[in-house]
């Protein structure tokens, strides 16, 4: 019963085994060539980093001539070269630089040719599969042991292992000589950098002799895995016999196994040759096993992955307690590392004059050359880059403009990264001692027109502005103009609701106490006061400042807003019927005494049917009457007028006026009546004002072009 269930385990294993190998044999065969597009795919940085090796190399190329060139000058005290020569020389490797990749692809096609020869050669038999490597290696073992004892299951368990493990290492070692001519690839400018002097040039032809060698090793691989390849389709078609009727499973097992061995020794043999071979694939199987064995002691609490890694972790344990404790390594760079910021060299390559951030002398003019390079393909500068120019006084400030100015304004402020500044694209930055320009554009094609002043150089503008902070830390006027301009004056989306007292509060500290705020439109706020009422607030960066009664509310962001003098609030008189009530009439007599305080005529009646205009009209015991105008809705009357104040506290101008008799036409279903051909009239008792207000207009429209820089602070 045992055998039977340990024979169900065996090949169960055996055959997971060799549909592990055949899935792996598939990717690996089909996805590796001589072309770089795998190495370009799994390493992007490659690619993107090789336009600074290409700068490094040129540096490096440019120091080793000067130096040679140095050399040269100092006469018989050293072997030298011709400087004619070496200048030459140092001409042509600088261009092989720039064509470095090019001239790699181009002897990795000249390698293409042997490499798909071998990938398309037919095997014979069949296509090459592990699928039938299994029952063959039982149906071999049965012949050699009577019967299909436990010792037979673990032979086939044990060579399964041998044959898929130096399989999967020659696998691992293909990739790796794969990768290897990538790196040559993409770091071919350094070696191109070595061939201008003759003290340098064997570092160069050391080089190819490398790429040649690791190139013919890249073909060898395809003959090896093909080789082992069309050996197991052997094997499978007639059980490992040979032509003459000898051999055997264990005879080509073993000859297997050692053209697998000599496969992953093989850049051993060229090196012994005399070829340049790299050694690869010495430890990457150990490794995974180390790596197993660490995530076995992990799944046990971690004690068995202290024990692999043993005393490299509390090597890198105390590294990292000297670090966390202050402790800084010492060494040539420190010095230099603390007097070059980052970003230096490039920021002192773009700014057109200005104190330098970045070293000086040969070292510092060749860092410059190399930051304009790297500034021109798309760098970046740091918001501290940007800094030491912004923020310092314009006559030792310098100037950045251009390309690397737009990219780099979003870094220096952040605030552009966010709300409706984010989708914007910028243009014409130009950035200097204390001020900033440049065009933003919006998604939808609107533009704007945005100048930042530094706080600490300018006064506070005179046109709409609000007050940003850089990533220095340093505070900035922003005025922006233009279509696009609402990106940089946002209106808060407030909806009136109570919940958002606290916001409004943050939003206006300046605000009365217990302030709602509802969004209107884009440059308008509807404000609703803690005694019910209401005003309508401007945004200064839309609007003009208005005629009418207001008060300036600044904005934590230091914008300005117009919020009006709200209406008069006026108590709701009772109706009086046609033909009068006593009962109305005196409740709307006391009622207009305990409003209008300060108004000592007796009245006898009031109309308060303009109300809602701002308008009440009362009429006195002699005929005659007096025109009350809401001060926050009208302007001062002309003539003669006096100014009472309400129980709420609003202002109101009062126009007295004589009685007077007005001649009414009379109206039958809506037309006015004649006899004889002469209108019918009635006359009516009426009031006659010498004078009407006129009510105060909408805030005018600020137009979008209107800019004015502040005026610079005297120091």
């Amino acid at each position: 019963m045992l055998d039977w269930i340990f024979e169900g385990i065996a090949n169960w294993v055996a055959s997971v085994m060799t549909q592990i190998m055949d899935a792996i044999s598939g990717v690996f065969l089909d996805a590796l060539g001589t072309d770089m597009t795998a190495m370009e795919e799994y390493f992007p940085f490659a690619v993107s980093a090789y336009t600074v090796i290409q700068y490094t190399a040129w540096a490096v190329l440019f120091l080793v001539v000067v130096w040679q060139l140095f050399r040269a000058f100092s006469g018989p005290l050293s072997e030298t070269e011709e400087p004619l020569a070496l200048l030459a020389r140092g001409a042509i490797f600088a261009i092989l630089i720039g064509y470095a990749k090019p001239i790699f692809s181009l002897v990795l096609d000249i390698a293409r040719a042997p490499y798909t020869a071998l990938m398309e050669e037919t095997m014979d038999p069949g296509d090459f599969t592990f699928a039938g490597i299994q029952q063959t290696l039982t149906n071999g073992l049965a012949t050699i042991v009577s019967v299909a004892t436990v010792v037979g299951l673990i032979l086939l368990i044990i060579f399964m292992i041998a044959l898929a493990w130096n399989y999967f290492k020659l696998l691992l070692e293909t990739v790796e000589r794969y990768v290897l001519v990538g790196v040559l690839c993409y770091t071919s400018p350094l070696a191109y950098s070595m061939g201008a002097s003759k003290a340098t040039s064997r570092v160069f032809q050391s080089w190819c002799r490398m790429v040649g060698s690791q190139l013919l090793l890249l073909v060898l691989n395809v003959w090896f895995l093909r080789a082992f390849d069309s050996s197991v389709g052997q094997f499978i078609a007639n059980g490992g016999a040979l032509s003459s009727g000898q051999g055997s499973v264990f005879l080509w097992l073993f000859c297997a196994l050692a053209l697998l061995k000599i496969a992953q020794r093989c850049d051993s043999y060229l090196a012994a040759m005399g070829l340049s071979v790299a050694q690869t694939g010495s430890s990457m199987g150990i490794e995974m096993l180390m790596a197993a064995r660490a995530l076995t002691g992990f799944s046990k609490g971690g004690s068995s992955a202290a024990s692999v890694f043993g005393g490299a972790a509390k090597s890198g344990a105390g590294a990292a307690a000297g670090a966390a404790g202050g402790v800084t390594t010492g060494g040539i760079l420190s010095g230099f590392m603390s007097h070059v910021k980052p970003n230096s060299f490039v920021r002192d390559a773009v700014v057109d004059g200005g104190k330098r951030m970045g070293v000086g002398g040969g070292v510092g003019f060749v860092g410059r050359v190399f930051g304009g390079m790297a500034a021109r393909n798309g760098a970046t500068l740091t918001p501290e880059s940007v800094s030491s120019v912004a923020t310092r006084m314009p006559n030792v400030s310098g100037t950045i403009a251009g390309d690397i100015a737009n990219r780099s304004l979003n870094s220096y402020m952040p605030h552009l990264t966010s709300g409706k500044a984010a989708g914007m694209t910028y243009a014409d930055t130009e950035i200097t001692g204390g001020h900033i320009s440049t065009n933003a554009v919006g998604p939808d094609g609107r533009q704007a027109k945005v100048d930042f002043y530094n706080t600490a150089q300018h006064d506070v503008p005179t046109t709409p502005h609000t007050v940003v902070t850089a990533a220095d830390g340093s505070q900035w006027y922003q005025v922006a103009s233009g279509e696009g301009m609402g990106a940089f004056y946002a209106t808060p989306a407030f909806t009136g609701n109570v919940s958002e007292a606290a916001q409004v509060s943050e939003a206006f500290p300046s605000a009365p106490d217990g302030t709602l705020l509802r969004q209107v439109d884009e440059s308008t706020l509807e404000a609703i006061y803690p005694d019910g009422g209401n005003s309508l607030w401007y945004n200064s960066a839309y609007f003009q400042e208005p005629d009418a009664p207001h008060e300036t509310i600044q904005g934590a962001d230091g914008l300005s807003w117009y919020a009006m003098t709200p209406a008069a609030s006026v108590p709701q008189f009772e109706p009086v019927p046609d033909g009068g009530s006593g009962a109305a009439e005196r409740y709307n007599q006391a009622l207009f005494g305990q409003f209008m305080p300060g108004f000592d005529q007796p009245v006898v009646s009031v109309d308060s049917s303009r109300a809602g205009d701002g308008i009440l009209e009362v009429r006195h015991e002699d005929g005659s009457g007096t025109a009350f105008y809401d001060r926050a809705v009208y302007q001062a009357p002309r003539g003669d007028y006096h100014v009472y104040e309400d129980s709420g506290g609003s202002q109101w101008y009062a126009i007295h006026g004589t009685p007077a008799v007005e001649r009414r036409p009379v109206y039958e279903d809506g037309k006015p009546l004649y006899e004889n051909d002469k209108l019918q009239t009635f006359t009516v008792e009426t009031v006659r004002y010498k004078s009407t207000p006129a009510r105060y207009s909408e805030p005018k429209k600020r137009p979008v072009t209107e800019r004015k820089p502040p005026n610079r602070k005297k120091h």
